[in-house]
Parts: C-alpha cells; sequence; structure tokens
C-alpha cells in the first residue's frame, strides 16, 4: 500500500507552474486568493497547510460541532479532543465532501466556514478565528483552492501473482 500511495504525485497544477516559473499560469484571482490564502491576517490558512504537499501532518481541533472526540482516542491530551489530521490540499476540488464528517459540500462552504471561525470555540486550535474576508476575497481563495488541482493521471492496477 506504501509503494502505492507514493506513486500518487499531484505535481501539474496551475500553482505548480506558477511556481516554476509560468507568470501565466495563475490567473489575477487565484493569484490574490493565494495571497489571502498566505497572509497571517487575512485566511492565515498556511499556519496548518503547509509545505509542498498543503499539510503540516499535524492534529487541529477546527471548531467542527461533533461528539467525535478524534485524535483524543488515540492521545489523552486535551488539546486532542475533536481534533483531526490536517489533510492536503493538493487536488482538493476533487475530494468533495470536506471536513472528517462531510459536512461542507463545496470549497465555498469550506471558505465560509472558515470565515466564521468555526461553530464549536470550546476547544477549537489556536489558529483558528473568524476571518472577516469580503466576498471578493471568499471568491479568490476558492479560486486559488482550484489552482491546486493537477491533471489527472490514470491508476494501472497492477496485475497480482496468484
Amino acid at each position: 500500500m506504501a509503494v502505492f500511495q507514493r506513486s500518487v504525485i499531484s505535481n501539474d497544477s496551475a500553482f505548480d507552474r506558477w511556481l516554476a516559473g509560468d507568470t501565466q499560469a495563475l490567473t489575477p484571482e487565484q493569484y490574490r486568493g493565494f495571497k489571502v490564502f498566505s497572509d497571517p491576517a487575512k485566511g492565515n490558512c498556511a499556519a496548518c497547510h503547509s509545505g509542498g504537499n498543503f499539510t503540516d501532518n499535524g492534529f487541529h481541533n477546527v471548531g467542527l460541532k461533533t461528539a467525535d472526540p478524534g485524535r483524543f482516542n488515540i492521545r489523552k491530551v486535551a488539546a486532542m479532543k475533536g481534533a483531526f489530521k490536517t489533510p492536503t490540499l493538493r487536488d482538493i476540488e476533487l475530494t468533495a465532501p470536506y471536513f472528517h464528517n462531510g459536512a461542507a459540500e463545496t470549497l465555498r462552504d469550506v471558505v465560509e466556514y472558515y470565515n466564521r471561525g468555526g461553530e464549536d470555540r470550546s476547544n477549537v486550535s489556536p489558529d483558528i478565528k473568524p476571518l472577516n474576508l469580503s466576498a471578493q476575497e471568499k471568491d479568490e481563495l476558492v479560486a486559488f483552492l482550484r489552482s491546486l488541482t493537477g491533471k489527472q493521471v490514470p491508476v494501472v492496477r497492477p496485475v497480482l501473482p496468484e
């Protein structure tokens, strides 16, 4: 399974082409969305969605109303109550519904959720706060997130020996 997972690579998105120097790969709206994503005073998304795979591989409580204790089931530390692993944002446009419980149907729903600062603030991670983004900034952020989806490579099932 690990070998297969390492073979699934997403590295030909518009954002990847932009990083490689193609200044036309991102639209102006996507570029502005990247600025919102990266800005600690705006989206602050990069606090958790960092690095080449857009994940810190950490566990965070993002304020979902859920009875699921999350990572606390494994690690009995108060900060892990309701915490779930930060997913990659690579190919995010293809992975709806969003959140561990499928509570958000669209990327816009996710952005609206974070813009409100979550729903249950009782044990929320410190990086989760109301964003107060304008409608335009929300549109730009969604456009940027879509720029992280690359061309899909067909998966060929290996023939297993009998």
